[in-house]
């Protein structure tokens, strides 16, 4: 089991400069104590030779990448940065010929399911993880203030993990019982000021949870 951190958490502000700064971000995501990270292909504004040379030089995974509508282009551009997972959604009647097309490439088609999303929606993260059994490759960790949700307050609802609902050690215990052996990409899914003290006082209590 492998955790990192979803590039969402980083203020906009860096986004935009992400030229200059990509070097900064795999930085301040190792620095807080995180193996690898996710993005989107869009926000990271890079070509993949460039985001695979520059995670070998710092020493960090980029370990999924999301949001292309080309699929194609998505897994080829993941296999050239060499990323292991790939997050998207495919019709059912091509899924086949994608999975085949990405696994020529070393790449996974993952199923992905998010702890703070299922809640939000009345489903059991817990459940859902025994459910997916070994199709499970990756997944979103992320802590959820139900109150808040309930309320239709979306984004504010999502906190640190540990400050929320989320049954984070039931999450790890599942995660150990399907012998989940991919990435943990743990999500704020909000921005805040310090997003750098989030960062690194959410990888302190799964530390603390010895992981």
């Amino acid at each position: 089991m492998r955790f990192g951190f979803n590039f969402y958490n980083w203020d906009h502000d860096l986004h935009r400069a992400l030229d200059q700064s990509l070097d900064h971000l795999l930085t301040w995501t190792k620095e807080t104590g995180w193996e690898g990270f996710e993005t989107k292909a869009h926000t990271i504004q890079n070509h993949p030779e460039r985001l695979k040379a520059a995670c070998e030089r710092i020493g960090i995974a980029c370990a999924a990448l999301g949001g292309f509508s080309d699929i194609q282009n998505m897994i080829d551009y993941a296999h050239k940065a060499n990323v292991a997972f790939i997050r998207t959604s495919v019709p059912e009647e091509t899924a086949q010929h994608w999975v085949t097309y990405a696994a020529e490439r070393n790449v996974t088609l993952a199923v992905h399911p998010d702890t703070g999303h299922l809640m939000m929606c009345g489903s059991d993260p817990i459940q859902t993880l025994y459910d997916l059994g070994e199709r499970c490759g990756f997944i979103h960790l992320k802590d959820i203030e139900m109150d808040m949700a309930k309320q239709g307050i979306k984004g504010p609802s999502f906190c640190n993990l540990g400050e929320g609902d989320l049954d984070l050690p039931g999450v790890m215990q599942a995660l150990h019982d399907i012998h989940f052996d991919g990435w943990v990409i743990v999500e704020r899914d909000r921005r805040v000021d310090d997003y750098l003290d989030s960062a690194q006082k959410m990888r302190e209590v799964l530390r603390g949870m010895g992981y």
